[in-house]
């Protein structure tokens, strides 16, 4: 889950969530920067954070009651190493193409837990085969996979900067990450509160995104229960963002 905390109390974006923003993210960039298989590609983009671990199995509660976000809840390399499977078997028996993808980014997102972990490590491993025996069945480079897994980066790491709140005020850049054909991104607020990102590679000139979130007044719970059902009764809201692109 992403947390933050706002006047009204909880603000919880499921991952689920942030993975669609990630595909109507990625939906909306050029297509000069696609490749072919572009739904199998979307697949891959807003389902790569799908199967995460219950919040009872994954300790979502601190010690003191309060929720953890994900980057303050990470999993031991037995947990996550659940979910790294989960995942790429749910996208492996819709799409081979789409797995293909996703390999990449559990290789990205594990690397580190690899190293504490003889069964990760050979996972890993095994996502490497996979991959090259994928590419042949499709008849595609590696090179050019690897390319396309850039949209996926950049997508995943605009959304999570929309989902935390992390656009500056006051036009400041903030960047997003070195992704799409090797450039470095970067993201502002406009003096009309829409957003801009440099180098502009997206189709429309102007275009919104909205997500589903859920409010929580309450901040603090007993159990990984009651935050569970908390969560569930929860009011939806609609966070949206509008993007521009500067006029010369």
């Amino acid at each position: 889950m992403l947390i933050n905390f706002i006047e009204k109390g909880l603000e919880v974006i499921t991952h689920p969530a942030h993975g669609l923003l990630s595909g109507k993210i990625a939906q909306e960039i050029h297509p000069q920067f696609r490749y072919i298989n572009w739904l199998e590609t979307l697949i891959a983009i807003v389902e790569h954070d799908d199967e995460q671990l219950s919040p009872e199995k994954k300790n979502s509660i601190s010690k003191i009651g309060m929720p953890l976000d994900f980057l303050r809840n990470t999993l031991p390399p037995e947990k996550a190493l659940i979910h790294a499977r989960a995942v790429f078997d749910k996208v492996f028996l819709k799409s081979s193409w789409a797995a293909m993808l996703l390999s990449y980014h559990l290789e990205f997102l594990y690397e580190d837990a690899a190293k504490e972990s003889k069964e990760f490590k050979e996972f890993l491993d095994d996502m490497k085969q996979f991959r090259i025996v994928t590419s042949n069945l499709h008849q595609v480079e590696l090179a050019d996979m690897k390319s396309l897994y850039q949209i996926m980066v950049f997508s995943d790491r605009l959304s999570l900067v929309l989902c935390q709140n992390e656009v500056p005020e006051l036009g400041r850049k903030l960047e997003i990450n070195q992704s799409i054909e090797d450039e470095q991104f970067f993201i502002s607020q406009q003096n009309d509160d829409s957003l801009n990102v440099e180098p502009w590679v997206f189709k429309r000139n102007n275009f919104e995104l909205f997500i589903d979130t859920r409010i929580i007044a309450e901040i603090k719970f007993k159990d990984e229960n009651e935050f569970t059902q908390q969560l569930m009764s929860a009011p939806l809201h609609l966070k949206k963002w509008r993007f521009s692109k500067p006029s010369q």
